[in-house]
């Protein structure tokens, strides 16, 4: 079975996958959507003087710069980097990671495992004895707990290394007990929203691949790495069932997942599929039609009129988290604002594509689309419908989620109550809370419209997809507001709502969310607000 999926992603992918390139792949569309900053150091070592001079690290880190620059990234770029050098290099991207969003190392050359720790070595190594290789390597470590003392929000660390083993010896009584492993072992202290990558798995070494012009894990990466609308776990799949496949299953990339959702490097602005022109898409103010899923055959037809009012907006039950606080007066104007949320359909009508993770599903809601994603969809729509729809503030949300002027509800089902028959949510004993009732956990999302509304007539306003918000992350204050659109700027966009994924305490219509703006999951979709 393994052997006929990698036919079918060979016929698919064509022989020009297979051709080793002294460039790049072109970028498909536009790079990159997002407004998150991204910084890169990249390393190259092949010129050793006391280890095996190697082939190809100058060539990785040239093309793996120009690369990561089409990407939006600003690199440091440092080669054959003796110990000083490769310090300072390390140095100047700690010093660059607190204002950054996204932060990726890349490394060529050669790498050691000792004592359970991982090194990169710079060109000056002097290596004899085992227990040099703390004295001259540059700790993986150390990296690592730089991204995550900094909190980067996402963070890649790409290693081309382990391309052979030298020869070392105890010299040391005291280091009888500590081994040295071919090749790198599993990092130790991988941050939360990371993904490390090695070019094969632990206990192995990487062919440096010396009669083309990159190592074989680089070249492979660099095919895929700037395609348009592409989740790094299938780049990275790709680029393992290339390697895996031309070195004869003799090496096999490692991977160590701990991103949250999946990332975009690059996305495209405009899809090549055809989009048909669909029929004027007129606002309805009347109930559904009889026909229950009518409302599929004209996009965003239903709307439900938010009549305006003063609420109490944040947690003023003293159950939800120090963002929610402290409680304070808002007033809304009217507003109309979608009775559904947006669905797959929907979306591949504008947009010519369906990324959602949960396939084959027209009616259930759009998902793993990110804030950057939904904008490139709000353009298209209103250009096509000379209208003016958009994402609704959070303050509009929270409102109609607790079902407008009038009593505040805990849940955006109108009730303060959280039901798994009536809600889509993680509703198993193991998280049940005095609010919620124990039953289903679906796994998944469902159709939207599937539960009955909440007091203005919008369904699912809690639980099955979080809801992308127009506004800029940022905290409460005491003041009286009226129609606030939050921070004029910031680095994180809010979501609302809780998803099929999440527990009752984060489906509460209080509870906020967050993320930069190019964060896409298959918990997150969105529904429109009309001006």
């Amino acid at each position: 079975m393994k052997e006929f999926l990698l036919i079918l992603l060979l016929l698919w992918t064509g022989p020009a996958a297979w051709a080793q390139s002294r460039g790049l792949k072109p970028v498909e569309g536009e790079a990159p959507a997002g407004t998150e900053r991204r910084i890169a150091l990249v390393v190259g070592n092949k010129d050793y003087r006391k280890m095996n001079v190697l082939r190809n690290p100058l060539n990785d880190a040239t093309d793996m710069t120009e690369a990561l620059q089409k990407l939006g990234f600003e690199v440091i770029k440092v080669a054959n980097a003796d110990y000083r050098t490769l310090m300072g290099a390390v140095n100047r991207f700690k010093g660059q990671l607190g204002r950054s969003d996204v932060a990726l190392f890349y490394y060529s050359g050669h790498g050691l495992s000792y004592g359970g720790k991982n090194y990169l070595m710079p060109v000056d190594a002097d290596i004899s004895c085992l227990d040099q290789i703390e004295e001259y390597g540059v700790s993986l470590n150390r990296i690592l707990g730089d991204i995550s003392a900094q909190g980067v929000r996402n963070s890649f660390v790409f290693l081309d290394a382990c391309r052979n083993v030298p020869d070392l010896k105890v010299c040391n009584a005291t280091q009888r007990d500590v081994s040295l492993n071919a090749g790198l072992v599993k990092p130790s202290n991988n941050p939360r929203g990371s993904m490390v990558v090695y070019a094969t798995e632990e206990g192995s070494t990487a062919d440096d691949n010396v009669d083309e012009r990159n190592g074989l894990f680089t070249g492979a990466l660099l095919r895929y790495l700037t395609t348009s609308n592409q989740g790094i776990r299938t780049i990275l799949d790709q680029t393992s069932i290339e390697v895996e496949k031309r070195s004869a299953g003799r090496q096999v990339p490692g991977r160590y997942d701990k991103l949250q959702g999946d990332f975009v490097f690059v996305q495209s602005a405009a899809s090549s599929a055809r989009v048909v022109p669909p029929s004027p898409f007129p606002v309805k103010t009347e109930p559904a039609s009889t026909t229950a899923k009518a409302y599929l055959d004209l996009p965003f037809a239903e709307l439900v009129r938010i009549e305006g009012g003063t609420f109490t907006m944040g947690d003023s039950r003293g159950e939800g988290e120090e963002n929610e606080t402290p409680p304070h007066p808002v007033t809304v104007r009217s507003f109309w604002m979608g009775k559904y949320e947006v669905t797959q359909q929907q979306w591949q009508e504008i947009m010519g594509n369906t990324p959602s993770f949960f396939k084959n599903c027209d009616e259930c809601p759009i998902e793993q689309v990110s804030w950057d994603n939904v904008q490139v969809f709000l353009q298209k729509l209103n250009a096509r419908t000379g209208a003016r729809y958009r994402l609704p503030t959070e303050a509009e949300w929270e409102y109609a989620a607790g079902g407008g002027s009038g009593t505040r509800t805990r849940f955006g089902n109108g009730r303060d109550e959280a039901n798994p028959a009536e809600i889509n949510f993680e509703g198993r004993v193991n998280y049940k809370k005095p609010y919620s009732l124990v039953g289903e956990f679906r796994g998944k999302t469902v159709p939207v419209g599937s539960f009955a509304p909440n007091k203005p007539g919008l369904h699912n306003m809690t639980g099955n997809v979080y809801e992308w918000c127009a506004d800029w992350f940022g905290p409460y204050t005491n003041e009286p507001q009226t129609d606030p659109q939050g921070p004029a700027t910031g680095t994180e966009r809010v979501f609302r709502g809780g998803s099929w994924d999440d527990f009752p305490q984060n489906i509460r219509i209080t509870r906020r969310s967050s993320n930069i703006p190019s964060f896409r999951i298959s918990r997150i979709g969105f529904r429109l607000v009309l001006d």
